[in-house]
């Protein structure tokens, strides 16, 4: 296997919406991956590209022995991306104890884990890479502010697939 690619079973999600200015980073990102890796990304592990999460995805998660979410963050704090892990079981937890609704239009990666793990018995390892985000306006475009978060998050990616 070449040096930074994916273990078999990793699964990688970029999330984002191309029209809606900076909520596209993560998919970016993912994108971007998968026009460096070529063809020996497959089988190594499985990216995917979407607007959101959907419940449907649940099955993906749990056939994976770790993902990695790529999502924008609206940046109040900070302006450099960083790497959240989501623990299968706490993410239950918390879900039952928020009353267990999914809802499709905001569904995040830590229900989606969740689901992953009640419906299907899922401990693998999941982590969140956020990028910051300032601009949602409608139509295509990143903003100056993520697109200095993106090579930081390119290195934050790099390193989850080298296992760190």
């Amino acid at each position: 296997m070449e040096p930074g690619a994916p273990a078999p079973g990793d699964l990688l999600i970029g999330i984002g919406n191309p029209l809606r200015g900076d909520d596209v980073v993560g998919a970016l990102l993912v994108e971007e991956l998968a026009e460096h890796l070529g063809s020996w990304c497959t089988p190594s592990a499985e990216l995917k590209v979407v607007h959101q999460l959907t419940p449907e995805m649940a099955s993906a998660v749990a056939g994976a022995r770790r993902v990695l979410f790529v999502d924008a963050c609206v940046a109040t704090r900070t302006v450099v991306p960083w790497l959240d892990t989501l623990q299968p079981e706490i993410c239950a937890e918390a879900c039952a104890e928020a009353g267990g609704g999914l809802d499709s239009h905001q569904l995040q990666p830590g229900p989606l884990v969740a689901l992953a793990h009640v419906l299907y018995g899922w401990r693998g390892d999941a982590t969140v890479l956020r990028v910051p985000a300032f601009a949602f306006p409608h139509g295509p475009g990143v903003s100056a502010g993520s697109q200095q978060a993106m090579p930081e998050a390119r290195r934050l990616v790099r390193r989850w697939l080298q296992g760190g």
